[in-house]
């Protein structure tokens, strides 16, 4: 059986995708049932698409208030490792 995460094959709007409050993303099969605290970033789309979308999404971080709004606000390094 094929996973619903890989690509179909045939360029159909076949995936999603989603972000949730703390700006992550991911991919998902477009006939799934969208999880409680995620949202569409994407529309239904191609595989392909879908996986620019996220590579283009990776290399954008956050912005800091969304980040101190849903992590809080980000520790002090102590210098020493852990």
């Amino acid at each position: 059986m094929r996973s619903p995460f890989e690509d179909p094959g045939q360029g159909e709007e076949s995936h999603l995708v989603l972000t949730n409050a703390a700006g992550e993303h991911s991919l998902w099969p477009a006939f799934a049932d969208i999880p409680e605290g995620w949202t569409v970033a994407l529309p239904a789309s191609g595989h392909r698409a879908c996986l620019d979308h996220l590579e283009r999404a990776a290399t954008c971080p956050p912005s800091t208030s969304t980040t101190e709004h849903t992590a809080g606000p980000r520790p002090e390094p102590s210098g020493a490792p852990q």
